[in-house]
Protein backbone atom coordinates (compact mmCIF):
# COMPACT_ATOMS: atom_id res chain seq x y z
CA UNK A 1 0.00 0.00 0.00
CA UNK A 2 1.64 3.56 -1.00
CA UNK A 3 1.60 6.09 1.55
CA UNK A 4 -0.44 9.59 0.06
CA UNK A 5 2.88 11.32 0.96
CA UNK A 6 4.54 9.47 -1.92
CA UNK A 7 1.87 9.88 -4.19
CA UNK A 8 1.56 13.41 -3.90
CA UNK A 9 5.16 13.75 -4.18
CA UNK A 10 5.05 11.97 -7.69
CA UNK A 11 2.36 14.52 -8.81
CA UNK A 12 4.78 17.04 -8.25
CA UNK A 13 7.49 16.15 -9.88
CA UNK A 14 5.22 15.25 -12.74
CA UNK A 15 4.23 18.48 -12.34
CA UNK A 16 7.93 20.15 -12.40
CA UNK A 17 8.66 17.99 -15.45
CA UNK A 18 5.87 19.73 -17.19
CA UNK A 19 6.83 23.22 -16.34
CA UNK A 20 10.25 22.76 -16.87
CA UNK A 21 9.38 21.33 -20.58
CA UNK A 22 7.29 24.53 -21.17
CA UNK A 23 9.61 26.92 -19.91
CA UNK A 24 12.52 25.36 -22.15
CA UNK A 25 10.37 25.65 -25.14
CA UNK A 26 9.55 29.18 -24.25
CA UNK A 27 13.08 30.16 -24.12
CA UNK A 28 13.81 28.26 -27.30
CA UNK A 29 10.95 30.19 -29.11
CA UNK A 30 12.16 33.36 -28.36
CA UNK A 31 15.91 33.04 -27.33
CA UNK A 32 17.16 31.30 -30.35
CA UNK A 33 16.12 34.12 -32.28
CA UNK A 34 18.50 37.32 -33.24
CA UNK A 35 15.43 39.80 -33.03
CA UNK A 36 12.04 39.91 -31.58
CA UNK A 37 9.31 42.12 -32.73
CA UNK A 38 7.58 43.78 -30.08
CA UNK A 39 4.65 41.75 -29.79
CA UNK A 40 7.54 39.16 -29.31
CA UNK A 41 9.12 41.17 -26.44
CA UNK A 42 6.37 41.83 -23.92
CA UNK A 43 5.07 38.30 -24.38
CA UNK A 44 8.31 37.02 -23.42
CA UNK A 45 8.79 39.83 -20.53
CA UNK A 46 4.65 39.85 -20.01
CA UNK A 47 4.21 43.37 -19.74
CA UNK A 48 2.02 46.13 -21.72
CA UNK A 49 2.61 47.95 -24.68
CA UNK A 50 3.24 50.84 -22.49
CA UNK A 51 5.33 49.51 -20.21
CA UNK A 52 7.56 47.78 -23.20
CA UNK A 53 7.48 52.19 -24.50
CA UNK A 54 8.39 53.77 -21.16
CA UNK A 55 11.22 51.28 -21.11
CA UNK A 56 12.19 52.27 -24.89
CA UNK A 57 11.73 55.96 -23.72
CA UNK A 58 14.01 55.63 -20.75
CA UNK A 59 16.83 53.96 -22.11
CA UNK A 60 16.01 50.44 -20.89
CA UNK A 61 16.16 48.61 -23.65
CA UNK A 62 17.62 49.33 -26.95
CA UNK A 63 15.24 48.80 -30.24
CA UNK A 64 15.23 49.61 -33.82
CA UNK A 65 12.01 50.81 -35.36
CA UNK A 66 11.14 50.51 -38.98
CA UNK A 67 8.11 52.20 -39.85
CA UNK A 68 5.80 51.43 -37.35
CA UNK A 69 6.95 48.01 -36.48
CA UNK A 70 9.24 47.89 -33.13
CA UNK A 71 12.36 45.43 -33.04
CA UNK A 72 15.09 44.44 -30.30
CA UNK A 73 18.05 42.29 -30.35
CA UNK A 74 18.38 39.22 -28.27
CA UNK A 75 21.65 40.00 -27.51
CA UNK A 76 20.22 43.41 -26.34
CA UNK A 77 17.57 41.67 -24.13
CA UNK A 78 20.44 39.47 -22.39
CA UNK A 79 22.43 42.53 -21.85
CA UNK A 80 18.82 44.47 -19.46
CA UNK A 81 18.84 40.97 -17.70
CA UNK A 82 22.66 40.52 -17.15
CA UNK A 83 22.71 44.64 -16.05
CA UNK A 84 19.91 44.35 -13.97
CA UNK A 85 21.01 40.92 -12.21
CA UNK A 86 20.79 41.18 -8.38
CA UNK A 87 22.28 38.84 -7.06
CA UNK A 88 21.52 37.31 -3.55
CA UNK A 89 23.08 38.93 -0.29
CA UNK A 90 24.43 36.42 2.05
CA UNK A 91 23.12 36.48 5.63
Amino acid sequence: MKHPFVESLKNIETRLQELTKAITSNQKKFLSKEILDNDEFQELFNISSGTAANWREQGIIAYSQVKSKIYYKVKDINKLINDSYKPLKKK
